[in-house]
């Protein structure tokens, strides 16, 4: 076989051509790389412009701290992301432009609907806010409002709730004035949904009431306490208060979460030292039949019986009538004339339940541990919290029951052991609710600071369960910055805890 021979000419040419190929066939890749790589970047910065429309950016508003003023503006930040809170506080202030304006009340009614309505969301930076007028204000009501010292977050949203509930009594004096009074109104049960025990005519009344009426106190909810004696099985009568707010004991513990500290809140109690009503009268009886039998057998021996023995039997029968009464239809009426025998102390059962639950579920977390010295100190446990939360574990079911050693009501089945398409019944019950702010502590017992994280809705019409339109800000006093919701729920040293009803 022949070979080719190039001449040495030619093949300086061929190279020369085979260079100039390459150089641009490196010149085309490289440009062909680099128009690849800004269509990619173009896509990322398409797919954040994108991002950016469906989440827009959002910026809250401070307050300055004023000496020691972080309990009031951590506070005022949470109650400023509940929306049935900012419409009951609207509410109230329309009623003081009726009349009934010119009160101590009223001023910081008026006052806290100014701070709320300029802590919304803005969609660019603005200053902090002095809440000065309001601390004035609360003053004239509690002067340790304006003191320097440091204070108390829940005592500060105690009164609020307590001057709100005053101006709206104020313009109604129907059952909302009962209600307010925090005291028991009654024996019969109230069911957890609020539409089952409303009558006809309840819901004609309520159809009836002008456009002045009082509003309705989101954080109004109603408690059901039983007490029972083992002994004897006697159940007093179910009693019903009403609460604006629950004082939920941390346990000791390192760790634990904010449905634990519900379970201890409704956890039935064993009490040893208990004095029954019931086994009182029990008691009385018998010792007034005892005593009935000695007079009775001293008229029988006697020949010329007294008068005062003839009235002291008259009186010990009427007794006797009085309490077989008392026993066979009500132990708790009264019983005029007659001294109750204390019989020894008996084991009781006590237990408190959810009967109503409110459309916002304030939770203090009490973290104050009494020492054998008589000083107090923090309970450091950190509280785990959930995003939404079922209390219909902690709520009566329609059920009470009457047996002293068994729970007043339930057990239900927990959110976490339904079906994910069985939550619409829990909401039916009104008993789930969405996370949306809490207040921490940092610090000791006595002194430290108060900051709040704060959930801010960007598409209201997003489905709430998913919780995919939920933007976090930790806002401490006139610092605002976005978190994860993660660290919220991580953040353990919660104080008080702000659920809405969804």
């Amino acid at each position: 076989m022949n070979s080719l021979v190039v001449p040495s000419s030619h093949r300086s040419i061929m190279l020369m051509a085979s260079v100039g190929f390459a150089s641009l066939m490196a010149l085309g890749l490289l440009s062909l790389s680099s128009s690849q790589g800004s269509s990619s970047s173009s896509k990322r910065r398409t797919s954040r412009r994108k991002q950016s429309k469906r989440r827009p950016k959002v910026h809250l508003r401070g307050l300055y701290n004023l000496g020691n003023t972080c309990f009031l503006n951590s506070t005022l930040q949470s109650l400023a992301s509940l929306s049935s809170f900012n419409l009951y506080v609207e509410q109230c202030v329309e009623l003081l432009s009726e009349g009934n304006g010119d009160s101590v009340d009223a001023g910081i009614v008026i006052q806290l609907k100014e701070v709320l309505d300029q802590l919304e969301p803005y969609d660019s930076r603005v200053k902090a806010l002095s809440p000065r007028n309001l601390i004035s204000s609360l003053s004239y009501k509690g002067q340790w409002i304006a003191s320097r010292n440091e204070q108390d977050a829940q005592e500060l949203f105690q009164m609020l709730s307590s001057t709100l509930q005053a101006v709206a009594r104020k313009a109604d004096g129907s059952l909302l004035g009962v209600l307010n009074t925090n005291q028991p109104i009654g024996n019969s049960f109230i069911s957890t949904n609020q539409q089952q025990h409303q009558t006809a005519d309840d819901r004609q009344n309520k159809d009836r009431r002008s456009s002045n009426a009082a509003p309705e106190n989101p954080l109004l909810g109603m408690a059901a306490s039983r007490t029972a004696c083992v002994r004897c099985g006697y159940i007093e009568a179910i009693r019903h208060s009403t609460f604006d707010n629950l004082s939920l004991t941390v346990p000791r513990a390192h760790i634990t979460t904010i449905e634990e500290c519900l379970a201890m809140y409704t956890a039935m109690d064993r009490l040893d030292d208990f004095c029954c009503r019931h086994c009182s009268i029990v008691a009385t009886l018998a010792r007034i039949k005892r005593d009935l039998a000695e007079h009775k057998a001293h008229l029988a021996k006697s020949d010329w019986p007294s008068k005062k023995t003839k009235r002291i039997v008259a009186q010990l029968s009427e007794q006797q009538h009085m309490l077989e009464e008392a026993l066979a239809n009500n132990p708790e009426a009264e019983l005029k004339g007659i001294e109750l025998s204390r019989p020894p102390p008996s084991t009781s059962t006590r237990q408190t339940m959810i009967a109503r639950p409110p459309k916002i579920l304030a939770l203090h977390l009490s973290r104050s541990i009494y020492l054998p010295t008589g000083g107090t100190a923090k309970n450091p446990a950190c509280v785990q919290l959930e995003r939404l939360l079922d209390i219909s574990p902690f709520t009566t079911t329609g059920h009470i029951s009457t047996i002293a050693s068994a729970p007043i009501s339930g057990p239900s089945l927990s959110a976490s052991r339904y079906p994910k398409e069985s939550l619409a019944e829990v909401r039916r019950r009104n008993c789930l609710y969405r996370l949306n702010a809490v207040v921490v502590h940092s610090g000791a017992h006595d002194s430290g600071h108060f900051y709040a994280y704060r959930r801010i809705e960007t598409d209201p019409d997003a489905d709430p369960l998913l919780g995919s339109s939920d933007q976090w800000f930790m806002i401490s006093d006139t610092s605002a910055v976005e978190v994860p919701l993660d660290t919220v729920l991580g953040a353990g040293n919660g104080y008080l805890v702000f659920y809405e009803r969804i």
